[in-house]
Protein backbone atom coordinates (compact mmCIF):
# COMPACT_ATOMS: atom_id res chain seq x y z
CA UNK A 1 0.00 0.00 0.00
CA UNK A 2 1.49 3.35 -0.98
CA UNK A 3 1.22 6.63 0.94
CA UNK A 4 -1.62 7.95 -1.21
CA UNK A 5 -3.68 4.80 -0.63
CA UNK A 6 -2.96 4.95 3.10
CA UNK A 7 -4.04 8.60 3.28
CA UNK A 8 -7.25 7.77 1.41
CA UNK A 9 -7.94 4.88 3.79
CA UNK A 10 -7.30 7.08 6.84
CA UNK A 11 -9.58 9.79 5.43
CA UNK A 12 -12.31 7.21 4.79
CA UNK A 13 -11.84 5.79 8.31
CA UNK A 14 -12.23 9.27 9.81
CA UNK A 15 -15.35 9.99 7.73
CA UNK A 16 -17.01 6.75 8.85
CA UNK A 17 -16.01 7.45 12.46
CA UNK A 18 -17.69 10.87 12.22
CA UNK A 19 -20.82 9.33 10.66
CA UNK A 20 -20.92 6.67 13.38
CA UNK A 21 -20.69 9.33 16.08
CA UNK A 22 -23.53 11.31 14.49
CA UNK A 23 -25.70 8.19 14.17
CA UNK A 24 -24.97 7.25 17.80
CA UNK A 25 -26.07 10.73 18.88
CA UNK A 26 -29.35 10.41 16.93
CA UNK A 27 -29.91 6.94 18.40
CA UNK A 28 -29.35 8.25 21.95
CA UNK A 29 -31.79 11.13 21.37
CA UNK A 30 -34.44 8.70 20.13
CA UNK A 31 -33.87 6.46 23.18
CA UNK A 32 -34.22 9.50 25.45
CA UNK A 33 -37.54 10.35 23.78
CA UNK A 34 -38.83 6.81 24.33
CA UNK A 35 -37.61 6.70 27.94
CA UNK A 36 -39.18 10.09 28.62
CA UNK A 37 -42.51 8.91 27.22
CA UNK A 38 -42.39 5.76 29.34
CA UNK A 39 -41.47 7.69 32.49
CA UNK A 40 -44.09 10.38 31.94
CA UNK A 41 -46.78 7.73 31.45
CA UNK A 42 -45.72 5.45 34.32
CA UNK A 43 -44.56 2.51 32.20
CA UNK A 44 -41.48 0.44 32.99
CA UNK A 45 -42.39 -2.05 30.24
CA UNK A 46 -44.75 -1.71 27.31
CA UNK A 47 -45.57 -3.34 24.00
CA UNK A 48 -45.96 -1.24 20.87
CA UNK A 49 -46.79 -3.26 17.76
CA UNK A 50 -44.22 -6.04 17.58
CA UNK A 51 -41.81 -4.25 19.92
CA UNK A 52 -41.44 -4.71 23.66
CA UNK A 53 -39.81 -1.79 25.44
CA UNK A 54 -38.43 -1.88 28.95
CA UNK A 55 -36.90 0.84 31.07
CA UNK A 56 -36.27 -0.79 34.42
CA UNK A 57 -33.94 -0.31 37.35
CA UNK A 58 -31.12 -2.83 37.54
CA UNK A 59 -28.93 -3.32 40.61
CA UNK A 60 -25.47 -4.75 40.77
CA UNK A 61 -23.06 -5.39 43.59
CA UNK A 62 -19.44 -4.45 43.02
CA UNK A 63 -16.30 -4.02 45.09
CA UNK A 64 -15.45 -0.48 46.17
CA UNK A 65 -11.88 -0.57 44.90
CA UNK A 66 -10.89 2.86 46.19
CA UNK A 67 -12.06 2.00 49.69
CA UNK A 68 -10.42 -1.44 49.63
CA UNK A 69 -7.14 0.08 48.49
CA UNK A 70 -7.31 2.76 51.20
CA UNK A 71 -8.33 0.45 54.04
CA UNK A 72 -6.47 -2.76 53.14
CA UNK A 73 -3.83 -2.07 50.54
CA UNK A 74 -2.15 -5.46 51.04
CA UNK A 75 -5.22 -7.44 50.04
CA UNK A 76 -5.94 -5.00 47.23
CA UNK A 77 -2.46 -5.49 45.76
CA UNK A 78 -2.68 -9.29 46.05
CA UNK A 79 -5.69 -9.34 43.72
CA UNK A 80 -4.53 -6.84 41.11
CA UNK A 81 -4.36 -8.33 37.63
CA UNK A 82 -2.53 -6.75 34.72
CA UNK A 83 -4.06 -7.03 31.29
CA UNK A 84 -2.19 -6.22 28.09
CA UNK A 85 -3.90 -5.33 24.84
CA UNK A 86 -3.21 -3.41 21.65
CA UNK A 87 -4.92 -0.08 21.09
CA UNK A 88 -5.51 1.36 17.62
CA UNK A 89 -5.96 5.08 17.17
CA UNK A 90 -5.92 7.65 14.41
CA UNK A 91 -5.16 11.19 15.52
Amino acid sequence: MNTETLLHTIHEYNEYSKMLSEIESIKNNLADTLKSYMTDNGHDTMTVGNYKLSFISVSRTDIDRKRLEAENNGIYNQYLKETTYKRFSVV
